[in-house]
């Protein structure tokens, strides 16, 4: 059983590759995460609210723009990812930055 554990990890480390594919594969499926648990609750609420903002306006341009944003900072949303209480006070805050409330 040793002997096959030890074998496994050396074959896991001779080939670098392998670790690369398993965070691009974390980091591709938290984007996408993101993007369907922070970003379009958040885009439907500013749409009810303020159809004229921009956000909403340019959608593909703002779609976009919030891929690259959530690629930069995936770890740090990380926890609003994974816990309600987080996503709604994300969800929130981002609103209210967008629509220029609370005095942003």
């Amino acid at each position: 059983m040793k002997w096959e554990v030890l074998s496994t990890y050396k074959s896991i480390c001779e080939h670098r590759e392998n670790n690369m594919e398993y965070f691009l594969s974390f980091y591709i499926s938290g984007v996408a995460l993101a993007m369907l648990r922070l970003y379009r609750p958040s885009y439907h609420m500013i749409k009810k609210i303020d159809p004229t903002n921009p956000l909403i306006k340019q959608k593909v341009i703002a779609f976009f723009v919030m891929i690259i944003g959530f690629m930069v900072i995936l770890i740090p949303i990380s926890p609003a990812l994974l816990s309600d209480r987080l996503r709604k006070s994300f969800c929130v805050s981002f609103c209210d930055a967008v629509l220029n409330q609370n005095g942003v």
